[in-house]
C-alpha cells in the first residue's frame, strides 16, 4: 500500500484529490496539509511515502522547502503538484532532491503513474515538460523568453520595482507580509534572477512594467 499526503492550501484541490485517490486499493490517502508548518508537523505523524507539494504557499515556497523535507525524511519522495509550467520550478524541485513534478489539470491516469513511477526509483515529468527542457537545453530557448506571470505576481513586481517595502506591498494589495515573500520568491525563479535588484533589472528589460 503506497501511503501519500497532500500539501495545498485550496480546500477544493484537496477534495478534488481525494476523490481521484479514493477508490485506489493500491494507495492510501494518510494526510491532507494546507501550509509548509502543517507539512513539517504532519510528515513526523502520518509517514507518507509520496508527498503531493504545492509550490506557492501561504508561508513559503514549497519548491525551496522541498529540500528541507526530503533531508528530514530520506525515504519520502516528494512529487510537485502546481499550476506552475516555467522550467526554472522544475529544476529547483529536482535539484532539491524532487522525485516528479505535475500540473494541476493532470488527469487521473497521469497521476497514478507518476506514482507508480517514482515508488519504482524513477522521476516523472510530463512529455510537455521535458520537451521544454530539452529545448532549452538545445539553446532553443530565445533571448525574447518572457515567462508567464500572474496578475498578482505583476501587481507585486510593479510596486518593488518603485521600491516600496515588502510591508508596503502587504498594505498596498492586503495581502500578508508572507504572501508578498512567497511571490516575490516565485518571481525570482520564474525570471531566473538572484535577488530583489536582479528582478528590477529583469523587469524593465522585459518591458514586464
Amino acid at each position: 500500500m503506497i501511503r501519500i499526503a497532500i500539501t495545498d492550501d485550496h480546500p477544493l484541490i484537496l477534495e478534488g484529490l481525494k476523490t481521484l485517490l479514493a477508490h485506489e486499493t493500491h494507495i492510501t490517502l494518510v494526510g491532507t496539509y494546507g501550509s509548509l508548518a502543517e507539512t513539517e508537523a504532519g510528515l513526523a505523524v502520518d509517514c507518507p511515502d509520496v508527498l503531493l507539494l504545492d509550490i506557492n504557499l501561504p508561508d513559503g515556497n514549497g519548491a525551496s522547502n522541498c529540500k528541507h523535507f526530503v533531508k528530514a525524511y530520506p525515504d519520502l519522495k516528494v512529487v510537485a503538484l502546481t499550476n506552475f509550467e516555467e522550467s526554472a520550478f522544475v529544476r529547483q524541485i529536482i535539484q532539491n532532491g524532487g522525485k516528479g513534478y505535475l500540473l494541476k489539470n493532470t488527469p487521473k491516469a497521469e497521476l497514478l503513474e507518476a506514482i507508480d513511477t517514482i515508488m519504482a526509483g524513477d522521476t516523472y515529468l510530463p512529455k510537455k515538460i521535458k520537451q521544454q527542457l530539452l529545448n532549452e537545453s538545445l539553446g532553443s530557448r530565445t533571448s525574447y523568453f518572457i515567462p508567464k506571470l500572474t496578475r498578482r505576481e505583476k501587481e507585486v513586481l510593479a510596486l518593488i520595482v518603485k521600491e516600496h517595502t515588502t510591508e508596503e506591498i502587504a498594505e498596498k494589495l492586503f495581502i500578508s507580509v508572507k504572501t508578498v515573500e512567497a511571490h516575490r520568491s516565485n518571481l525570482i525563479q520564474k525570471l531566473g534572477v538572484r535577488n530583489t535588484a536582479g528582478l528590477v533589472r529583469m523587469a524593465v528589460e522585459k518591458g514586464l512594467v
